[in-house]
């Protein structure tokens, strides 16, 4: 039977197989996974369709006889490689940042210098939030996690105080000098206000969304910092991570979702039952 053949061929392909092809297709098969999550994760995909298109527009103009068409093209995908370098820069940068980072920070951080300083940040920030929900005054505040978002943002004005309700809701009074823009908050301190972000280019956003939304989820797609804004037309406290986007929190829900952002658990609590928090470790910035 067709059946007992394709068995015994498979039993035998099977007994040729070392412990050294079982590691390099595990790696082989991660090293995929982490490629497809990251294109996920990002707006790569968009880049990789427009990629594809032209490689099937290639190969039509080839069968086509369009002998103009496919040497334009042909040239074109020659240079490739350069090309994708090119295109790629920003994600590839950062997916460099994130190996070395996550390396560095396996081999060199001590998870006990995180604490209560890094669960007041967040219980600041909420209070400030529901403040300003309540008296519907917009603002956008960026809690930079591990990715350094200073190739991101641009003017902004240097702050570096302690992190509390009243200067967050200070910072966004109406009409005064530092309400336009966002504050970003590094290393438990605000460390600048007034910045400008890449604003998100996602044509899934509602037009209902303005300027300070849009800015709020593009810092968040093109980093792993999380966004809190608050609308100023409906008071409406929303969150962006990684592109996606959530609304309708109060000042717990919105706390309990920080915390859940910044990846506290039972699994990253230290010996003396502390949180341990390395979103927001103390590093030195350069």
């Amino acid at each position: 039977m067709w059946w007992q053949n394709f068995i015994h061929s498979a039993i035998n392909q099977l007994s040729l197989f070392r412990v050294n092809d079982i590691i390099d297709i595990a790696l082989v098969s991660y090293i995929v996974y982490k490629a497809l999550k990251f294109i996920r994760d990002t707006r790569t995909i968009q880049l990789l369709k427009g990629i594809v298109l032209v490689i099937v527009v290639t190969q039509v103009s080839y069968f086509a006889k369009l002998n103009t068409m496919y040497y334009i093209l042909s040239n074109f995908l020659q240079m490739g490689v350069i090309a994708l370098l090119i295109v790629f820069q920003p994600e590839l940068r950062r997916v460099l940042e994130h190996v070395g980072r996550t390396t560095g920070e396996k081999l060199f951080v001590s998870h006990n210098e995180f604490g209560a300083e890094a669960l007041q940040v967040l219980r600041e920030v909420s209070k400030a939030a529901q403040a300003m929900s309540d008296t519907r005054t917009g603002a956008l505040i960026v809690i930079e996690n591990k990715d350094n978002i200073d190739s991101l943002i641009s003017s902004g004005v240097a702050i570096s105080a302690k992190v509390s309700s009243q200067l967050l809701e200070n910072i966004f009074v109406p009409d005064t000098p530092l309400h336009d823009g966002a504050a970003v908050i590094r290393n438990h301190r605000v460390e600048v206000a007034s910045c400008v972000l890449p604003l998100s280019q996602n044509p899934k956003i509602s037009t209902s969304y303005g300027t300070r939304h849009r800015a709020g989820i593009g810092i968040s797609e093109e980093s792993d910092a999380v966004s809190v804004i608050v609308s100023e037309e409906t008071g409406k406290i929303s969150v962006a991570y990684k592109g996606d986007f959530t609304t309708g929190y109060n000042e717990d829900t919105l706390r309990k979702k920080l915390i859940d952002l910044i990846s506290i658990n039972e699994n990253d609590r230290d010996a003396k039952g502390k949180f341990k928090m390395p979103s927001l470790s103390k590093r030195r910035h350069n």
